[in-house]
């Protein structure tokens, strides 16, 4: 081969002992190909300086060569999304594909103009009408958590499995002694608090234990939050362990807790429902729940990348995944009653 001449694929192609078309899917990540193949491949490539074209591929396919992700409408600043996105991200490496965040002023009426191959969405809000333009949009759609009642379906949906992280979650306080529990509840049309909620409601009912549930409208300031904290335990000074479904939250309650007199656990255990680094930090460190955010989002972008290549048809209907419970110092230990 001429060192002024471009390496192509096919060159490519014979340097590994393989077809063209072999070559092709090993680059592309799709298709039936081993691991050892698409290493031989990526090598080749590397040593022959070779470069897909992947404009001209995505013509050829008719493809925008990008996905599209929604998220929530004011949320995007948290810490779930922000990680969410990054597995997105991730998951489109050495697929030559973007990710075009969509921004939430876009006007629903022109949803179908976006160009982008497919969505991927978190966390759909009810009564979002982008959010209900998308799934109608008629390109895949892959949601990570269920859609509320009255949404169009999506493609895929990828879930996580919250009435048996909250019946865990509730067993494990029950266990060290807690005997009134209140749940902090977001009041927003998203199926994962729904069904966190409704999970709790049932686990009260089945084991007897008192569960109370505190509705929040929207992030409270400091000041709000302990007004909120300190009605509740005016109103039922019983309660003995606090369950914050909202993110963020967690080390304001703690530090309202201790202003009115608490010590956290041995007055009042805390659990906060989404896990972040500042819960590890603070005294005591807060037990949470993972809701895996990074792990969700790669996830949703493999299936997604999945439909759109049609490379696995098994992808349909529902995914659940798994959450983790990570135990700190903010609960006490199992068989320790309240002192």
């Amino acid at each position: 081969m001429s060192s002024t001449r471009a390496a192509t694929l096919q060159d490519v192609a014979d340097l590994c002992g393989i077809s063209r078309g072999t070559a092709s899917r090993a680059l592309a990540g799709t298709g039936r190909v081993s691991a050892e193949t698409r290493r031989r491949v990526l090598e080749a490539a590397q040593t022959l300086s070779y470069s897909t074209n992947s404009g001209a591929r995505n013509l050829r396919q008719a493809r925008a060569g990008s996905i599209g992700l929604w998220l929530p409408r004011g949320m995007n600043f948290m810490e779930y999304y922000m990680n969410f996105a990054v597995g997105v991200v991730q998951s489109t490496e050495d697929r030559e594909l973007t990710v075009s965040l969509i921004p939430a002023e876009f006007p629903a009426s022109k949803a179908r103009t976006l160009h982008v191959d497919g969505f991927v969405m978190t966390d759909v809000i009810g009564d979002d009408e982008l959010a209900r333009a998308i799934l109608e949009s008629g390109r895949p759609v892959v949601t990570s958590e269920l859609v509320p009642p009255g949404m169009p379906e999506p493609t895929v949906a990828l879930a996580g499995d919250h009435r048996t992280a909250m019946d865990r979650l509730l067993d494990r306080l029950r266990a060290s002694g807690a005997t009134s529990i209140a749940v902090v509840r977001p009041m927003i049309d998203q199926m994962w608090a729904r069904l966190a909620a409704d999970a709790a409601a049932d686990w009260a009912d089945a084991t007897g234990i008192t569960v109370r549930f505190i509705d929040l409208h929207g992030v409270p300031s400091a000041e709000e939050l302990h007004t909120m904290i300190r009605s509740l335990h005016d109103a039922h000074p019983d309660v003995d362990a606090i369950v914050c479904l909202p993110e963020g939250l967690g080390v304001g309650i703690l530090s309202t807790l201790r202003e009115l007199g608490h010590s956290v656990p041995d007055d009042v255990q805390l659990v906060a429902y989404n896990d972040s680094p500042a819960l590890q930090i603070v005294q005591p460190p807060i037990s949470a729940l993972d809701l895996r955010a990074k792990d969700a989002g790669m996830r949703a972008g493999e299936m997604l990348i999945s439909l759109i290549e049609k490379a696995d048809e098994s992808v349909r209907g529902t995914e659940w995944f798994d959450l983790i419970y990570r135990e700190r110092a903010s609960t006490r230990p199992v068989g320790h009653a309240r002192s």
